[in-house]
């Protein structure tokens, strides 16, 4: 809280946020680690070269990959209804 001076952001009452979040977004299951492993397989050696993996990764997501998202994305959430929102691993 003193990193806000005693503020609450929120509508009129404080959420805990959850220590664990069961990464239920394909942006955090997914595409963050795909890019990434494009982009730093080896060091870009400049900006413009960085931006062009970047741009090359997000491109080289197949609908294949979009389809296996949509499955991972059904069993995530069934497993978080399974567990009522605790808490829950994820085994593979």
């Amino acid at each position: 809280m003193e990193r806000f001076q005693n503020q609450v952001l929120g509508y009129g009452c404080f959420v805990e946020w959850p220590p664990c979040s069961p990464e239920l977004t394909p942006l955090d299951f997914f595409l963050w680690g795909h890019i990434k492993g494009h982009v730093y397989a080896t060091p870009p050696p400049t900006l413009q070269d960085f931006r062009r993996r970047i741009t090359d990764a997000c491109v080289s997501v197949t609908p294949a990959m979009l389809h296996n998202v949509q499955r991972e994305i059904q069993s995530r959430v069934q497993m978080c209804i399974v567990a009522n929102g605790d808490h829950f691993e994820q085994y593979k």
